[in-house]
């Protein structure tokens, strides 16, 4: 089997970012390693729900934090927990699989709840709405305190993931110095793009996908064929959506502690970065620009240290920022198709 030169290239970029971190960090780098994996994993995952909509469908979406943040309530609100000013630990809930699920399904929900009107619109109108609801769903959160937890967040919610974690994975890794709870973590982000990865290749190669890329290709064409446009993109959304929430789900339990602050727009877009990084359209794309991406961000503490002497949070805030600024900026200019992208499905005039 003949490789193509973007899968050498998308290799060879993988293997020396991973190299680079044990280059620069000799003495931490099998921790630094794992706990990269971990969130290349989440944050991979949720590009890959992102691509359904903008990379298959051509759909705007500048709102998935509101979707991941969505599977993360109310998966944490259905299991054993603590939130709010009191933190009272509730010790009844259901199981996490059965949870996560559902949040999940609400996830999707929110997608078809926020698609009926919205998606009606296109282009930059149909942006403007996504982060609009972005925005709506986190100071919902902020206010109802009663439900959410508000500004205190939610806590003590770890142990209904972590009961699952079998024994072999602490044997394996008792004696390296990384977190055994934020692995397992990471093992079932995975596991979960393995999963999805198999549903996707099969409907991007059934008819259905193949409907969703004309839509993405010329609407209007679709309409005049006798297919229902909206409907298809709406179920591109629900998709899209119900993928970002499995991630948030999985972001909540890699942090261990669920705060507001968790789902803000900015989220948004580190996963758009890691989508363009992998190449939009491209099923496995996202999985190696997640990593490419943290490891960038891994090294901010360095860089930030080069420009601010005793960098403190806001600084290096900002360096990470500036250089998520930067990589979107670079890869418009010099490889807008990312690393497994081809040039045609770069849409960006959108309809």
């Amino acid at each position: 089997m003949k490789l193509s030169s973007r899968v050498v290239i998308t290799v060879l970029v993988t293997t020396a970012s991973l190299a680079s971190v044990y280059i620069l960090n000799p003495e931490s780098a099998t921790r630094l390693i794992f706990s990269l994996l971990t969130f290349a994993g989440i944050y991979g995952l949720s590009a890959i729900g992102l691509n359904v909509h903008f990379g298959w469908t051509g759909l705007l979406n500048f709102g998935h934090a509101a979707f991941m943040g969505m599977g993360a309530y109310t998966t944490l609100l259905l299991v054993p927990h603590a939130a709010g000013r009191e933190g009272e630990i509730t010790t009844s809930g259901l199981p996490i699989f059965i949870a996560a699920i559902i949040g999940i399904l609400c996830a999707s929900l929110l997608g078809l709840l926020l698609g009926l009107p919205a998606l009606r619109l296109r282009g930059d109108y149909l942006a403007i709405v996504t982060i609009a609801a972005a925005e709506i769903f986190r100071l919902l959160v902020r206010d109802l305190e009663g439900i959410t937890g508000g500004v205190y967040g939610i806590i003590s919610y770890s142990d209904s993931l972590q009961k699952y974690r079998p024994q072999i994975v602490d044997s394996l890794l008792a004696d390296l110095n990384i977190s055994v709870t934020q692995t397992w973590v990471g093992i079932l982000a995975w596991i979960s793009i393995g999963i999805v990865l198999l549903i996707l290749r099969r409907l991007n190669r059934s008819p259905w996908g193949r409907a969703l890329r004309a839509v993405r290709e010329d609407e209007d064409a679709v309409r005049a064929l006798g297919k229902n446009a909206v409907w298809l993109k709406l179920q591109s959304f629900m998709l899209g959506a119900g993928i970002g929430g499995l991630s948030g789900i999985l972001l909540a339990f890699n942090y261990g502690s669920l705060q507001v602050t968790t789902f803000v727009p900015i989220l948004t877009f580190y996963i758009w970065a890691i989508m363009i990084l992998g190449g939009v359209g491209s099923l496995s794309g996202p999985i190696f620009g997640a990593i490419v991406f943290w490891v960038i961000i891994s090294e901010t503490d360095k860089i930030a240290g080069l420009i601010f002497e005793n960098a403190n949070g806001q600084q290096l805030a900002g360096v990470r920022f500036a250089l998520v600024g930067l990589l979107i900026m670079l890869l418009m200019i010099y490889r807008p198709s990312g690393l497994l992208g081809k040039k045609e499905e770069l849409l960006l005039d959108v309809k």
